[in-house]
């Protein structure tokens, strides 16, 4: 028995030894052996770094009216090694951020630590979240995290100049590209411990350095939203292929609006083509046709090749130059150089610059701005073509004559008519005020100046563009009230393989008014026209004047001529939506009685107003009343009712008519 009872005490004796000894081999390999790994895994669990980015700068008109902030919103996300039932979550979660449950599920079961559920949540969607009984917190499978969000308030307002940024706040495009470093500020960095019970302690480790600032810009946004609201129009009109229009102070450079169409939609941005995205009038290149005739005929009067009283026979719109031959749009016998202009003859050009030295006429161009980039604060500019004269064929100075073998852009074009608005003086085109931050607004100084030509060349040419408004191709661009000066172009599109479409055009408008003062130069340039009517003088001229007319209301430049009859057609009285975008002017209240909630406050917002709404239903009264005076950013009172059966089909009826014109 007792013999029995000392062998199981060994054998136990044994067994404990054998257990401690495997005991305190497994310590020896944790704390000795594997003690480093062990110390760096616990490490990597208990503590972390965290960034917090900074909110991003805003984009801002000259006005201080937001084209681009950050706003606040929380983004859920997800410990899928704390959630108990995945396929439970994943059918609650479903529902609320309109996600597949397979798609959710697979999320649940990552074997990630940390893995985001749905970003930049609206309001109402984190409060269903909140309300569908997940556990939510600090020691909980699901959690909300503050991130900032980039909203544009305008929608494709401005779009090719204020650009787009990515979800994570990187500029792509505009000026969130072109300024990328200065709207976004450093981020934050905090240690975060965790202890046991997955309490959670955060400790500042470097503050930002730098703060995000506002860029301010020189666009207008009533005069950006009358820009886009008349080439919307135009594309309608004349099934135009594409356009672009720019207003810009000639006494400045600083450009007023930009606009080109088609344009993309900054809250859709990601599903926006690639012609959507572009900035045609920074980047596309085409050659100008007429609208370069005033550059030419710089080059004759400034060298004293020509008088503007001298006459030229003009072969009654056909002259044969080897074996090319040149054709007006009509006939016409001898004319001044006043007419040549008025007129837009191409023979009548051809022999006044025949009159200047190739090189000359060449350094004439290049010192109005074309073959270089004007130096514009957006990304992508192109500097344009113009070959040396060393490379001119035997043609090519009397095609620069009237505009071709030149590749410009819109914006090129536009600088160059502020020249002669500007009395001779370039003032290189820019759209940056400056930047502000929490010291106040830095503005840029403005770009240096250089003149190009002599103010009396530069008047000449100013009254010989006010006679292709009055007399000439440029009727249809006169604006009551005001002196206009104009030139009209219609180019032929050049085809890839060389030669010209007889049946495909560039059609285009520029000019400036008042005459005798110029507050602004605008440009606008149609891609292609479609219909009997394809000339510049026909489709642009229209465009450029409804423009023109309502800008300098809104600047309230007083009037320098008695009013005369608009030459512009009226719009249909029956349709609703086009009596709507002819508005009343900006500075003056749209008639919005009949509209939707959701139309009056887009129309009162495109024109930089605010809305004060009492009721439900369609607007019946409004206060100011349509057509009376409102300073940009005041507020318009909205009365709104319930409208008879007969009444609501029709509000019905006329935006569907306006839909489809």
């Amino acid at each position: 028995m007792e013999k029995a009872t000392r062998n199981r005490l060994a054998l136990l004796v044994l067994a404990v030894g054998l257990v401690s000894s495997a005991i305190g081999y497994r310590l020896y390999q944790l704390q000795i052996l594997k003690g480093d790994d062990f110390r760096q895994l616990a490490h990597g669990q208990q503590r972390r770094t965290m960034e917090i980015s900074a909110t991003r700068g805003a984009i801002l008109d000259r006005n201080g009216r937001e084209l681009a902030v950050s706003v606040e919103t929380q983004s859920l996300f997800v410990h899928p090694w704390r959630v108990e039932d995945p396929r439970a979550a994943a059918k609650k979660l479903a529902r609320v951020l309109k996600v597949s449950d397979k798609t959710l599920l697979k999320k649940l079961r990552s074997d990630k630590p940390f893995v985001y559920l749905k970003r930049f949540l609206d309001a109402e969607a984190e409060r269903a979240i909140r309300e569908a009984g997940l556990p939510i917190g600090d020691a909980h499978a699901f959690g909300f995290l503050p991130e900032s969000k980039r909203f544009y308030p305008g929608g494709e307002l401005a779009v090719h100049v204020v650009g787009f940024a990515t979800i994570d706040g990187a500029g792509v495009e505009g000026i969130e590209k072109q300024f990328d470093y200065e709207l976004q500020g450093d981020p934050t960095t905090y240690l975060v411990q965790v202890d046991a019970r997955d309490g959670k302690t955060r400790q500042l480790i470097r503050a930002p350095e730098k703060e995000p600032q506002d860029v301010v810009l020189s666009i207008d946004m009533v005069l950006q939203h009358i820009v886009e609201r008349e080439l919307d129009r135009a594309m309608r009109r004349t099934g135009a292929r594409a356009a672009s229009a720019i207003v810009m102070d000639p006494s400045t450079g600083y450009l007023l609006a930009l606009a080109n169409r088609p344009a993309a939609d900054l809250r859709r941005y990601g599903q926006a083509t690639d012609e959507e995205r572009s900035n045609r009038a920074v980047v596309h290149l085409y050659e100008p046709g007429s609208t370069f005739k005033v550059v030419s005929l710089a080059a004759a009067l400034e060298n004293g090749a020509v008088r503007t009283d001298q006459v030229f026979y003009c072969h009654e719109g056909r002259m044969d130059l080897g074996n090319r031959r040149i054709r007006d749009t009509s006939p016409h016998g001898t004319l001044s150089v006043r007419d040549i202009i008025v007129r837009s003859s191409n023979i009548g050009m051809v022999q006044i610059l025949d009159r200047v030295e190739s090189q000359t006429f060449r350094d004439m161009i290049v010192s109005f701005g074309f073959a270089s980039k004007t130096g514009i604060e957006l990304p992508g500019e192109r500097e344009g073509t113009l070959q040396p004269v060393s490379r001119w064929s035997d043609f090519s100075h009397d095609s620069l004559a009237f505009g071709q073998e030149i590749g410009v852009t819109v914006l090129q074009m536009t600088s160059a008519l502020a020249v002669i608005a500007g009395d001779g003086v370039l003032s290189p085109p820019r759209v940056v005020l400056g930047i502000r931050d929490s010291s106040g607004l830095r503005r840029y100084p403005p770009a240096p100046t250089r003149r190009v030509i002599t103010p009396r060349t530069a008047r000449m040419l100013s009254s010989m563009m006010e006679r292709v408004v009055t007399h000439g191709t440029g009727k249809r661009a006169a604006v009551a009230g005001y002196r206009v000066a104009g030139k009209s172009g219609t180019a032929q599109k050049a085809l890839p393989g060389g030669g010209y479409s007889d049946s495909s055009y560039m059609a285009s408008f520029g000019g400036f008014a008042p005459v005798d003062a110029p507050r602004l130069v605008a440009m606008v340039v149609l891609d292609s026209p479609r219909g009997h009517w394809q000339h510049g003088g026909q489709v642009a001229a229209p465009v450029f004047g409804r423009i023109v007319s309502d800008a300098l209301r809104y600047l309230r430049v007083p009037q320098t001529v008695d009013p005369i009859p608009s030459p512009q057609p009226p719009v249909a009285t029956g349709d609703r939506r086009a009596l709507l975008e002819d508005g009343t002017g900006p500075g003056r209240v749209p008639d919005l009685r009949g509209l939707s909630l959701r139309e009056a406050t887009s129309v009162l917002a495109a024109q930089g107003y605010h809305a004060r709404v009492k009721g439900s239903g369609i607007v019946v009264a409004q206060h100011p009343a349509a057509g009376q005076e409102l300073a940009p950013g005041g507020t318009c009172t909205l009365r709104l009712a319930d409208p008879p059966p007969r009444a609501a089909v029709a509000v019905r009826s006329a935006s569907a008519r306006g839909s489809f014109r």
